[in-house]
């Protein structure tokens, strides 16, 4: 690599490194109660912080990568997040609001690891994968309140949790979830009734 390839690859580290601070600043200010560690990634057009709407107390982990994109490129489908009051957001959870919008209840928990997608890519023969359009009849996810979800599972798009469920650790959740009920597997079904 020359001196002038190395420049630009310092610059463009700095840079990217100094938006992420920005914009994870912006949130903070924002949201006075919000306590997101400062390893956390707001990833967000500038103009969409609007998009994003933080309740009361909500904890965001060491590592946890927040996307959110109002307007995506492969959707109609505005992109949008809500966490109410006191949700959990534990360590390297990673939450994609594009294409969908992915609301997560009062008192809810997202354990470590999991990841939570509003939005996928329709499948097309012949077509590139990642340029197909996105999904507009199965996306957003609704995770109601006082829900918890176990460490490492995955949240797709469509599905819906109702209100004081439990999601076993390692669960891929797809459809509907009710409430009041522990689930878990690949894909997730039920095991018990909780209340």
């Amino acid at each position: 690599m020359n001196v002038g390839g190395l420049v630009r690859t310092i610059s463009d580290h700095a840079r990217r490194r100094a938006t992420r601070w920005i914009l994870g600043l912006r949130i903070r200010l924002r949201h006075p109660t919000l306590s997101s560690d400062p390893t956390a990634i707001w990833d967000y057009g500038y103009s969409d912080i609007d998009a994003i709407e933080l309740g009361e107390r909500v904890w965001v982990g060491a590592f946890t990568e927040v996307i959110v994109q109002r307007h995506a490129k492969y959707s109609r489908v505005e992109g949008r997040l809500r966490l109410a009051d006191g949700v959990v957001i534990s360590t390297g959870v990673n939450l994609r609001a594009a294409g969908g919008a992915i609301q997560v209840g009062a008192g809810s928990v997202l354990s470590q690891h999991c990841v939570v997608v509003a939005a996928n890519h329709r499948l097309e023969p012949g077509v590139a994968r990642i340029h197909t359009p996105w999904d507009e009849t199965r996306c957003g996810v609704e995770i109601g309140t006082n829900v918890w979800v176990g460490a490492q599972c995955v949240v797709l798009p469509g599905a819906r949790i109702g209100d004081n469920a439990v999601i076993a650790a390692g669960s891929v959740v797809r459809g509907e979830v009710p409430a009041g009920e522990l689930w878990g597997g690949v894909p997730a079904s039920y095991i018990k009734t909780i209340e």
